[in-house]
């Protein structure tokens, strides 16, 4: 496992830290840790998001070269509307 060392933290943010790690019942240090997970969870969530978008993106694609000329959705819920 790395050790990482934080220097320079401005005062107001190291109160903003201790203030979260108070709350949350955890050391500073367990608190910097939480951090940095939630950070890098959030990071895979967004790299995995892309791939998918990337993936359907390609899908819609292949959709639109097999069924070509397909109505609009706007086209066709507005038709239904005013059938009613």
């Amino acid at each position: 496992m790395a050790n990482v060392m934080v220097r320079n933290i401005p005062d107001n943010d190291y109160a903003e830290l201790q203030e979260d790690a108070k709350q949350n019942r955890r050391s500073i240090n367990a608190e910097i840790l939480s951090l940095l997970a939630d950070k890098a969870a959030m990071n895979r969530r967004r790299r995995h998001a892309a791939k998918v978008m990337r993936r359907i993106a390609k899908v819609r694609e292949e959709i639109a070269r097999d069924y070509p000329n397909q109505p609009d959705s706007v086209d066709l819920i507005r038709e239904d509307r005013e059938t009613r």
